[in-house]
């Protein structure tokens, strides 16, 4: 439950996948890539490729790969919920994100976000049993599992080439597949 990266700046009707796109492009942005065979999970309206894993969209065809995509989308969407914990752990510690920031200068609203981004992260690793932290953490094993520390070794740059999605879109379909095997053995 740690924050990898933070972009700020950006206006509140932004959408987040623009955003990505955006650092993800800039040469000038430092963004911290996984290794080989490891991915961010991110939900539906990011495009699905290397290093960044989204969900199928929509489970139809025959009924064992509705069930194998099905699965997939189960165990993907606990990853997610990880995601949307560690938020609502932010909100928690830090009120002033609960409503508009008034009378602050935008370098200084954007300098609030990034203290207080570190300040979780500076929690998360040396209180591990931080109130907000516990009462967040309703699957111990998964979140201990998750984000273990920023060490990204190992990382390597990003291929958005329209061959590289499709060969990713084919290794999220061979990971549902060995998902949905897996479990009716």
């Amino acid at each position: 439950m740690r924050f990898t990266y933070v972009r700020v700046g950006w206006e509140g009707s932004a959408h987040d996948s623009r955003i990505l796109r955006n650092v993800l492009l800039d040469p000038n942005c430092v963004f911290p890539m996984p290794p080989a065979g490891k991915y961010y999970a991110v939900d539906t309206a990011y495009t699905n490729m290397s290093r960044f894993m989204a969900p199928f969209r929509s489970a139809r065809g025959i009924p064992q790969e509705r069930a194998t995509r099905a699965l997939f989308n189960k165990r993907h969407a606990l990853v997610r919920n990880t995601i949307e914990r560690t938020f609502g752990v932010l909100k928690k510690r830090f009120p002033i994100f609960k409503g508009p920031m008034q009378n602050c200068l935008m370098a200084t609203q954007n300098n609030i976000v990034l203290a207080c981004c570190a300040l979780h992260n500076f929690m998360r690793d040396h209180v591990p049993n931080d109130a907000y932290f516990v009462k967040q953490e309703t699957d111990a094993t998964l979140a201990d599992n998750i984000n273990q520390g920023n060490q990204m070794a190992g990382a390597q740059p990003l291929d958005m080439s329209a061959q590289r999605i499709a060969g990713w879109n084919e290794d999220r379909r061979a990971m549902a597949d060995h998902m949905y095997y897996h479990q009716h053995l």
